[in-house]
């Protein structure tokens, strides 16, 4: 089968700015909110907004270079679902730690209570990236 390497990119890139999203954008939202008074059940206007821009500039930033590389490194012989799947493994990877580098300063207001659902979720988030990734996996489609 012969492989078309701009399709190859361009479905990493797709599944790259999606898992970067995903991985990039929970932690940062856990970790701006954790210091927020929980007085109602709604945040404060403009948060959901500020979130979903610093996820969609960073995190779709750094996923769509990690789906690049993994598109066109990853070979088309490989079964669909395995170029999702380690595109999704190798974006958590990255887009966590630059969360926590980029908001960690957060943890130091937070309640202890929040810190820790903050890392039990990051936890069952990391056993959740192989199962998200073949989720994700009838984008490889494109390829073909």
């Amino acid at each position: 089968m012969k492989e078309n390497k701009f399709r190859s990119a361009l479905t990493g890139i797709i599944l790259g700015v999606i898992f970067g999203n995903l991985y990039y954008g929970w932690p940062v939202k856990l970790l701006i909110t954790g210091t927020i008074p929980s007085d109602g059940l709604f945040l404060p206007e403009g948060v959901n907004s500020y979130i979903l821009q610093i996820s969609m500039k960073w995190g779709s930033l750094v996923g769509a270079v990690i789906g690049f590389l993994g598109g066109r490194a990853i070979s088309i012989k490989m079964p669909r679902g395995h170029m999702a799947k380690a595109i999704s493994c190798t974006t958590f990877l990255v887009c966590v730690p630059l969360a926590f580098i980029m908001y960690g300063s957060q943890l130091l207001l937070m309640p202890a209570g929040r810190i820790t659902i903050l890392f039990v979720y990051i936890f069952f988030l990391f056993l959740m990236t192989i199962p998200m990734g073949s989720l994700f996996g009838f984008i490889e489609k494109i390829r073909e």
